[in-house]
């Protein structure tokens, strides 16, 4: 498993470009929550934040977790693995919950 710890990937032009148009350029219903939470967080006003990668607004992190687990195929278009060489987002995927089952 020490593999596991030197992925290295990317999103995509075209990944961030479908991410933002479908979450605050043309949302659907479903995606609103997590819209609502970016604008909030990223609205030139003081307070809290609730869309970062420490921090994500429990509604916005359900929405984001339902779309990305229906969406699978398009998501994984969305990025690029440099390293391992032969390295899938599945792979990854897998090692992740692995680790997670092993963490106390």
């Amino acid at each position: 498993m020490a593999q596991s710890y030197d992925w290295l990937l990317f999103l995509t032009d075209n990944g961030l470009s479908q991410f933002i148009d479908r979450l605050l350029l043309n949302p659907t219903q479903e995606l609103k929550p997590a819209r609502e939470a970016f604008l909030k967080s990223y609205s030139g006003k003081t307070g809290k934040t609730r869309f970062t990668k420490v921090r994500m607004d429990i509604r916005a992190d359900d929405t984001l977790r339902k779309y990305f687990n229906t969406q699978i195929p398009q998501v994984e278009k969305w990025f690029n693995i440099i390293s391992p060489r032969d390295g899938t987002l599945k792979t990854l995927q897998t090692d992740l919950r692995r680790l997670a089952e092993k963490s106390p």
